[in-house]
């Protein structure tokens, strides 16, 4: 492999892995602060490893952010079956979880491992059950799995409205969680990602990890399926408060993944189902997300005015006359169609190609309003929606990106 990155692995990494010297899975847990869940995360795993790969030399690898609540005390108190080994350290570099991800790779490339999975370390859902789901197919020859969730209509809205409809539409390949941060790699897929130059990105060493990989899969045409791993139960935040880096993160790493493989992605034609593996008969209920409409709207209102510049030298006339519509717009009187909607995520996509790499994060964080801007039409729309109801309109969505790809190829 040919080494062009600064290591994230540290040298007392190094020589835990050096007394392992092999394995044949590596589960790997990024984790940051996360005292209150990494044990029982780590526990499923393990469970997962001894029920369904008993014969597999197995690691479990925490690569920690610098946790100040003791959850690498937690992860050392515990003690699991002698065939799986257990290693927790903190890795080094630009803090964030694709750092955290990187070191994890690295761990499994020097072990010469088969099949790597990656769990968040916030998980409340999840079962020894996940681990046959994310493992198994690598095992037998698949490049890339991604999870396929059971989430609240208003769990994962940055999935929902932009990396979802844009990433299926781009490389025509329906990937319904491209950011569920629970994935299934295989070691060619991992050396693709620990090759590529886009960790020099401020996006990929952060939030951005989890889009970058399933970006690369794709565009390198890696085999992919989707495992139903039932609901996802985690920390869900506020699209108002608590999203602004994150967005940053995920959508400057999706865009800037988009130019790199730009020749790949302009020669799907063809749109295709993916695999679903796992069962589906009993799917179970996700947790309840709360949130705020009025807080949205009074966010999108109030820094709206702080980037009309950027929406008035970027959008055509009638797409920023329906942005400032919302702007007035009451409560129930909500209104962005998903025509409108696209159209302009594809002229922010054409736009961060152009701008230099100074100017890209103003255009994200105008994006970002906007975006907020869609989520508050949204929950109006689905106030009396169930989630399996909401979830069709997010389909239909999508397949409004699908219809207007025409539309970014004569723009890009």
């Amino acid at each position: 492999m040919r080494k062009n990155y600064n290591s994230a692995l540290p040298r007392t990494g190094h020589r835990v892995l050096e007394e392992i010297k092999t394995a044949d899975i590596v589960i790997g847990v990024p984790s940051f602060n996360n005292a209150h869940t990494i044990n029982y995360v780590i526990y499923q795993a393990a469970k997962g490893l001894e029920i369904y790969f008993p014969e597999q030399k197995s690691v479990i690898f925490i690569s920690d952010g610098g946790s100040c609540d003791g959850t690498l005390d937690v992860v050392k108190a515990m003690r699991l079956p002698s065939k799986i080994h257990l290693i927790a350290t903190k890795y080094k570099g630009v803090s964030g979880k694709g750092t955290a991800v990187k070191a994890i790779f690295e761990a499994a490339h020097f072990l010469e491992a088969e099949a790597i999975a990656l769990l968040d370390s916030d998980l409340r859902s999840i079962t020894p059950e996940w681990i046959k789901l994310l493992v198994s197919p690598i095992l037998e020859g698949v490049g890339f799995v991604t999870p396929l969730y059971i989430r609240h209509k208003y769990d994962g809205t940055i999935t929902n409205f932009l990396c979802y409809p844009l990433t299926s539409t781009l490389y025509g390949k329906k990937v319904r969680q491209p950011i569920g941060g629970d994935f299934g790699l295989s070691m060619e897929l991992v050396q693709e990602l620990l090759e590529s130059n886009l960790w020099k990105t401020p996006y990929v060493p952060r939030f951005g990890i989890d889009i970058f990989e399933t970006h690369t899969a794709l565009a390198k045409e890696f085999k992919i399926k989707q495992a139903f791993l039932r609901t996802k139960i985690h920390e869900p935040k506020d699209p108002s408060k608590h999203l602004a880096s994150m967005f940053r993160e995920v959508v400057g790493s999706m865009f800037t993944c988009i130019e790199r493989y730009e020749a790949n992605w302009k020669k799907q034609l063809d749109f295709q189902e993916i695999e679903i593996i796992g069962e589906k008969n009993t799917p179970g209920a996700p947790e309840p997300v709360s949130v705020n409409l009025k807080n949205i709207l009074e966010a999108y209102k109030k820094y709206f005015k702080s980037y009309e510049k950027i929406y008035c030298a970027l959008l055509p006339k009638y797409l920023l006359k329906k942005v400032e519509e919302l702007k007035k717009a009451k409560p129930n009187e909500l209104s962005l169609s998903s025509e409108t909607w696209a159209k302009i995520v594809y002229s922010f996509l054409a736009a961060f190609k152009r701008v230099k790499q100074t100017e890209k994060e103003h255009l994200l964080n105008a994006l970002r309003i906007l975006w907020m801007g869609k989520i508050a039409v949204f929950i109006n729309e689905t106030l009396e929606l169930n989630d399996f109801e909401a979830e069709e309109k997010i389909n239909q969505e999508m397949g409004t990106f699908r219809k207007l790809r025409n539309y970014l190829l004569e723009i890009y």
